[in-house]
């Protein structure tokens, strides 16, 4: 029984061997997954969180066997819910989501991140309307803030899983009497090419 264990292990960490790149090599990565964002609003109020759908694409050069940079373009939903006068109300601010992470790959296959990311708002929506009359719930907003993404991938077989937990680190609302930040757990599958 031992035997057919180190004979699984070795396998797996021959297949995670060569899913893993080479140095000096780029690839490019394809993905699609979803986010639970979470937010504070004024005082650090916590808000519910609520899921929503990401997808984007992620491009990374191999310094060495064991360190990457990567970059990524991704559109991004945070949504949060709220009750307001006794409903429940969803509240769905989109972005355009741009990473630049370091990646250390501990063994081979799996990595593990931390970076800075930049995001520019697309729109913002309440329940799915993007405006209440004529107020534009997108001015509440400012068009960008910082976050600073950290999690591990792993790589099987050219598939990348990515489990990412982004610290929103300023302020998403207009104005100086009013704070707020999102934060979002990420989970994306892609695929590298």
């Amino acid at each position: 029984m031992k035997k057919i264990f180190a004979f699984i292990a070795a396998a797996f960490m021959a297949i995670s061997v060569s899913a893993q790149s080479e140095a000096g090599s780029f690839t490019l990565q394809p993905n699609v997954g979803f986010t639970y964002s979470t937010a504070t609003g004024d005082g650090g109020k916590s808000v519910d969180g609520a899921f929503g759908l990401t997808a984007g694409v992620e491009g990374m050069y191999m310094v060495n066997d064991q360190f990457g940079a990567a970059f990524g373009l991704n559109y991004t939903g945070y949504n949060v819910s709220k009750t307001f006068l006794k409903e429940d109300v969803i509240y769905s601010n989109y972005y355009f989501n741009i990473p630049v992470t370091a990646n250390y790959y501990v063994i081979p296959g799996l990595a593990l991140k931390a970076g800075v990311a930049l995001n520019i708002l697309s729109t913002a929506k309440v329940d799915g309307e993007s405006e209440a009359g004529n107020v534009k719930f997108k001015d509440f907003y400012k068009s960008t803030f910082f976050s600073i993404p950290v999690g591990a991938s792993y790589e099987f077989n050219d598939f990348v899983f990515n489990l990412r937990y982004n610290f929103g680190v300023s302020n998403i609302q207009k104005g100086d009497d009013v704070d707020g930040s999102f934060n979002a757990l990420t989970f994306t599958v892609g695929y590298k090419f």
